[in-house]
């Protein structure tokens, strides 16, 4: 069956790279809101608001056989790696797509892979709501394992020059 691409739910258009960059760039034209970069070809750059985590960087790239999605969630964690991947790595249960990930530095990512088949505008805006939730749910809790004694050092500051604790607290 082949979609309309008019059509924000319907089905997969077949699956060919062209088609599914077509529905990326229909769901990037329904939100004004956003600011988007196309980067080359086949990639978008844009810039999700959460309510915790405030910025949300995304890389979206069409590939031969998948759409690709990357997030940067947080930097690798100075202390207790063990428990921010624990709870990383269980947070992964509970995602649809995407998936807490390493890259080479030890930086967490948000990761989604989409078949081409799969891809219309109300799985892009499925995926990008899941990295917006994942990341903003996730991320008071990781911020504060991976970077407490940073946190308390910081809030005993506030606290010497008069200055309001920080939320993350």
């Amino acid at each position: 069956m082949e979609a309309d691409p008019e059509q924000p739910g319907g089905p997969a258009i077949g699956g060919s790279a062209a088609e599914a960059a077509h529905a990326v760039e229909a769901w990037f034209a329904a939100q004004p809101e956003l600011e988007v970069e196309r980067v080359g070809d086949a990639g978008w750059l844009t810039v999700l608001r959460g309510e915790r985590k405030r910025t949300i960087p995304v890389h979206l790239e069409v590939g031969t056989h998948t759409l690709v999605l990357q997030s940067f969630f947080l930097r690798a964690p100075d202390e207790d790696e063990a428990g921010v991947f624990r709870f990383l790595l269980q947070r992964n249960l509970r995602t649809y797509v995407c998936r807490f990930a390493l890259d080479d530095t030890g930086d967490i990512l948000l990761v989604g892979v989409l078949p081409l088949h799969a891809v219309t505008t109300a799985e892009v805006d499925r995926l990008l709501g899941q990295v917006l939730q994942a990341a903003d749910d996730a991320f008071n809790v990781a911020l504060r394992m991976g970077f407490a004694s940073y946190i308390e050092r910081e809030q005993a500051w506030r606290e010497k020059v008069g200055a309001g604790r920080n939320p993350i607290s």
